[in-house]
């Protein structure tokens, strides 16, 4: 790593700092590139070279598919923390900070570690846990580090080598490339990450400032809307669209006069209840029936479980073991599944109640934090960047588990959304 890049402690940089265009050598760090190769590796979560089983295919063993420790898995897994110690290793000091300032966010690590006291299966539990915390330190590393502009640019930057990465397996190497419906996977393991990738990674394009071209922001969003579209995942189109709805809606509201408000309130509540009671009709749009291909029918079974253990759940990825409860909710459901396909059910299957008011914390604390920020008189569109990441994370995790799965850019995106509205708190406040 370049002895020439240097970064100052975030703390001390001012306010106007951190919404400025950032280093204009950015790529010319090697730091940037190690950086890179980490988010590359971490968002796509060991997939790369994976062959997707078809639908007919059986499963050999469930301990086969509860444990795929393979060692490339481990090898990869290694080198995503060896290099990302060697980035985070002279950041301590801030990454401390915003540790110690997001209680509500490393609330979730610290129940993931306690929670081998009662977990079914203690090891397990205690790895997967590192693995979260390392996720998280990452995340809060990011933040520390780079201003908002270069946490766009490297983010973006990663997103082109993904998605062309992906583009390149889908079509040379499909063997590897689809999935096993024939939709696109790309270097991930399933198609859905393939499409999160593409949302997470690119999100920052809609919030680039006015002078970027709107011409340029268009042709730039072909590829990871392309990608989306030929991985047919319908909830990270679903994420994108709430992704540019955030971007228009945001600053109207903010720059309506107040006598207007009542009326917006009104058309708000309106829509809101037009997609709720016209859910079919989206639902068919997007490919899907009442049942969420099945997923409400999935929730019904394991949902007793969740009570089962109503007060503290089964321990971090202490359920999904493939034996006791687990194997019981497998044979009911005859499928062979790591998840919920609910982030809110995943958590209480792991944390029990314990884990949905610390989400409700958590809630509470970025929308303190983002109405701080609205009421300025002039709101920064990194501000409504930061809550559409978070915004996305709460409403995708009606359907699918983005945050709390270790080694993950859905983890990682989350935490660096809401340490990045904290800092903006922060700077504001040493300004006033």
């Amino acid at each position: 790593m370049s002895a020439t890049a240097t970064f100052t402690p975030f703390a001390a940089v001012p306010a106007q700092t951190y919404m400025q265009d950032g280093d204009p050598l950015l790529f010319k760090h090697a730091r940037t590139w190690w950086l890179l190769l980490a988010l590359f590796l971490l968002a796509q979560g060991n997939g790369i070279f994976t062959v997707a089983s078809g639908a007919g295919e059986k499963l050999k063993t469930l301990k086969q598919f509860y444990s795929p420790s393979t060692t490339t898995l481990v090898m990869l897994t290694v080198v995503l923390w060896v290099v990302g110690a060697g980035l985070m290793v002279k950041r301590i000091g801030p990454i401390r900070g915003l540790m110690l300032e997001q209680k509500a966010v490393l609330s979730f690590a610290i129940l993931a570690f306690l929670s081998t006291l009662w977990s079914p299966d203690p090891s397990l539990t205690l790895r997967k846990a590192t693995l979260l915390f390392l996720t998280f330190a990452f995340a809060w590393f990011f933040a520390a580090s780079y201003p908002s502009a270069d946490q766009m640019r490297v983010l973006l930057a990663a997103g082109f080598i993904l998605a062309l990465s992906s583009t390149a397996m889908a079509i040379l190497l499909p063997k590897y490339g689809l999935d096993s419906g024939g939709e696109w996977k790309g270097v991930f393991a399933q198609k859905n990450e393939l499409g999160f990738a593409m949302f997470f990674l690119f999100s920052g394009l809609v919030f680039r400032p006015s002078g970027y071209g709107l011409r340029r922001i268009a042709l730039l969003a072909i590829l990871p809307f392309g990608l989306i579209v030929m991985s047919q995942s319908k909830e990270s189109l679903v994420l994108a669209i709430l992704l540019v709805v955030v971007r228009l809606y945001a600053p109207f509201v903010k720059n309506s006069r107040k006598d207007q408000l009542p009326f917006i309130l009104f058309a708000t509540i309106f829509a809101v209840l037009g997609v709720v009671f016209g859910r079919e009709i989206i639902l068919s749009l997007l490919g899907r029936d009442s049942t969420l291909t099945g997923r409400t029918q999935e929730w019904a079974i394991l949902f007793p479980y969740a009570l089962k253990h109503f007060w503290l759940g089964y321990g971090y990825q202490g359920f999904w073991t493939g034996t006791g409860d687990s194997l019981r909710a497998i044979t009911k459901l005859r499928a062979a599944i790591r998840g919920a396909d609910s982030g809110y059910l995943d958590t209480m299957l792991q944390f029990g109640i314990a884990g949905i008011i610390l989400w409700l914390v958590v809630m509470l604390a970025t929308v303190k934090d983002f109405l701080r920020l609205f009421r300025m008189p002039a709101v920064s569109r990194i501000v409504y960047w930061y809550a559409s990441l978070i915004l996305a994370t709460f409403v995708g995790s009606f359907v699918g588990t983005i945050f709390l799965f270790p080694t993950t850019l859905g983890s990682f995106a989350f935490v660096f959304a809401c340490a990045g509205l904290r800092n903006l708190n922060r700077e504001n406040a040493l300004v006033l």
